[in-house]
């Protein structure tokens, strides 16, 4: 039987290792992937108030290696992608509020072309992390959907 060659990689073709391709498909899987986004709104930038709380919330999920995203200022953060339905996010918004504590107004869902956003909002009381602010904001959703509620509320 002859070879055409149509079965074998060219010798020069670039592979990826087995760390990058899990990193390309954990990338790829991301938007998809479970979120859950923390605001602290403060009458002045409280440096790392959002990471705090994403800790906090982190660590009441139980994935303890899941990434945090901060900006700049303190005032908000993404934690994920988490375990959990992306599609029914409003399990995972109700372990946020009784990781953070506290009275949570009525969970507001919404639903963009990229899935369902789950959404809540409470006072912030006076705990070291909650330092300085003044309200405490929650949204569950998948990252795409969280990227589309953005833009139409911005």
């Amino acid at each position: 039987m002859q070879n055409n060659g149509e079965d074998e990689e060219p010798a020069d073709e670039p592979r990826l290792s087995a760390e990058e391709a899990e990193e390309i498909s954990r990338l790829m899987s991301d938007p998809m992937g479970l979120m859950v986004s923390v605001k602290v709104e403060t009458e002045a930038p409280v440096a790392g108030a959002a990471v705090r709380l994403a800790e906090r919330i982190r660590t009441k999920l139980g994935q303890p290696d899941c990434r945090i995203q901060d900006d700049n200022d303190g005032a908000d953060a993404v934690l994920g992608p988490v375990s959990g339905d992306a599609y029914d996010p409003g399990p995972t918004l109700r372990a946020a509020m009784t990781a953070l504590g506290g009275h949570w107004g009525e969970v507001t869902v919404t639903t963009n072309i990229a899935g369902p956003v789950h959404y809540v909002i409470r006072a912030a009381d006076q705990s070291p992390e909650e330092a300085g602010a003044t309200r405490i904001h929650l949204w569950a959703a998948s990252a795409w959907a969280l990227i589309r509620y953005a833009e139409e509320h911005s």
